[in-house]
């Protein structure tokens, strides 16, 4: 569709103002260049420089990427919010709530003060109706609310609304009946999929009307749809929002780039005030005298190289062991992107109240033993690994070194296939393939979380391993809290790591460049900072030496 007129004129400013830098900066003299000067009325307007595309749809998510996170949270309010800190549950649209004596009913109060965009009350139905529509949806994200009783079986078309674990008692009681004892789940309703949907929204979506009538997309956030476009979309402070008078913004404005460069260029113009990824690299200098600030976070994310535990010699314990002994990750990464990637010897990262732990070593000696003995000698007569990647990867040079590792102290070969990303997860979901190239993103900071993708074959297929001990010792773990809780899945993840399903292979830092004026900035291992936090404070006046002479 076409957009509107104020769109086009504050896209079209975005575009010119980035030819215009990038004239200015190649072609005009090397000093430091102008910033911008904020546009009237922006005074107090966060601009959000993207890549990815941002999904208005809250249940189309692809990957859960900060910006993504932050966008769909400005927009609507969860149940539960995370301390990113601690980890810990705190209110959000709920108020309160509390369990029930099994430990297997939850019962959450909702804020009777919660409204709508256009003023209507949230209710408990308002979210019944999302979690319903976001079950129906054929993604693999509706996994999400699968510890509700029955949400499969609803997931697939198997049973109905009655007998899905979600039930609204009256307009502001919600009741969620769970299929088993869940100790993380208060946690896990921050996630950003499991918002309420107002009555009219999944009709909006569906025909884009937000694009000419922004106002008719109704959210329960702190900011609602001002302006919708190709090149970005433009929020304002919701004036029905229950808590309008903590907000500090008085809006967002989201700027689609087409690079990380380019959106570190357009900060470093004053045209944006933040992006996030940043480029990759040591950054140059900047061309402007516009003062910035990079801030780091781990993320909880693992890159993994998943193995097919029910094919060929990969099935022997011994040699999934060797492949991962043989690794040198510290090396693999020290050229790709040593400021962004973290050799990982767990499965979970360092996070809130729970410390990374080192489980995995490297000793190719031993690897070469090990391979031997499985009947491998020096890789003899070991078939050749098949191992689909996407094109997207060929800039990913990591790959090709763990892959070169293994033929250099094993002699073990492997084809990286070149394969789209869909016959890529037709190849994974019919088992045809030995090695996938894969990643883990926890939705809760909580190491359970993690642990549990062993624990669901439906979200975690590509190992093709499953083991019952592994299983009870989460379940074990969802039963218990604190020191007891964390040792017990201690005991698993080093069960897991013995077996070798998966090799762990990086961890990931997350960085954000800010502009100085960006006020209220927060480390949150999820990158679901909520930006009604943040706010923009005018740029430090330079003392003038002149003027005290």
């Amino acid at each position: 569709m076409t957009p509107t007129s104020r769109v086009y004129w504050w896209a079209t400013l975005a575009l010119s103002s980035a030819v215009g830098l990038m004239l200015a900066v190649f072609l005009g003299p090397r000093q430091s260049l102008a910033v911008l000067p904020r546009p009237a009325g922006d005074e107090n307007v966060l601009r959000v420089a993207y890549l990815q595309n941002l999904q208005i749809d809250p249940h189309r998510r692809t990957f859960p990427f900060p910006v993504q996170n932050q966008f769909i949270l400005a927009l609507w309010e969860p149940l539960i919010e995370c301390d990113p800190d601690t980890g810990q549950p705190q209110p959000a649209a709920a108020e309160s709530w509390v369990w029930s004596e099994d430990r297997l009913k939850l019962t959450l109060q909702l804020r009777r003060d919660g409204r709508w965009s256009n003023g209507e009350p949230v209710t408990a139905q308002d979210f019944v109706r999302g979690w319903r529509r976001l079950l129906r949806q054929d993604m693999d994200v509706a996994a999400v609310l699968y510890p509700l009783k029955n949400a499969a079986a609803f997931h697939e078309g198997k049973v109905g609304d009655a007998e899905l674990g979600v039930k609204a008692v009256d307009d502001f009681t919600l009741v969620l009946t769970l299929g088993g004892i869940r100790s993380t789940l208060v946690t896990e309703l921050a996630d950003p999929l499991l918002v309420p949907l107002h009555g009219t929204t999944e009709d909006v979506l569906k025909q884009q009307r937000y694009r000419q009538q922004p106002e008719r997309l109704v959210t329960n956030g702190a900011f609602c749809l001002q302006q919708a476009g190709p090149e970005g979309f433009r929020l304002w402070a919701s004036q029905q929002y229950r808590d309008r008078a903590g907000v500090k913004l008085a809006g967002v404005q989201f700027v689609r780039v087409s690079s990380a460069k380019m959106g570190r260029l357009l900060v470093a113009a004053g045209r944006v005030d933040m992006m996030a990824p940043v480029p990759e690299g040591r950054l140059a200098p900047s061309p402007t005298a516009r003062e910035t600030t990079e801030a780091t976070e781990m993320a909880l994310i693992v890159s993994t190289l998943d193995l097919n535990t029910s094919r060929g010699p990969l099935r022997d314990v011994r040699v999934r062991q060797a492949m991962s002994l043989a690794m040198d990750r510290a090396g693999s990464i020290r050229a790709a992107a040593p400021n962004l990637m973290v050799p990982a010897y767990a499965w979970v990262p360092d996070m809130p109240g729970r410390p990374g732990l080192k489980i995995l070593h490297e000793d190719a000696t031993e690897a070469r033993r090990l391979l031997a003995e499985a009947g491998y000698p020096g890789g003899k007569d070991f078939p050749v690994l098949v191992m689909p990647v996407s094109p997207a990867w060929r800039s990913y040079s990591y790959l090709q070194d763990w892959t070169d590792r293994w033929y250099q102290e094993l002699g073990i070969r492997t084809y990286m296939a070149l394969e789209s990303d869909g016959r890529r997860a037709e190849l994974q979901k019919t088992g045809d393939y030995d090695i996938i190239f894969n990643g883990l993103i926890a939705t809760v900071p909580d190491a359970g979380d993690m642990l549990g993708a062993f624990a669901m074959p439906g979200m975690f297929n590509a190992t093709r391993w499953q083991d019952q001990e592994i299983i009870r010792l989460l379940g074990e773990a969802d039963r218990k809290t604190g020191t007891e809780r964390l040792a017990l899945l201690e005991q698993a993840e080093r069960k897991v790591l013995a077996a070798v399903p998966t090799i762990p292979m990086v961890f990931e830092h997350r960085r954000t460049l800010l502009a100085r004026e960006v006020t209220g900035w927060y480390a949150d291992p999820l990158g679901r900072q909520s930006l009604k936090r943040l706010s923009i404070q005018p740029p430090r006046e330079k003392p003038n030496p002149k003027a005290q002479l």
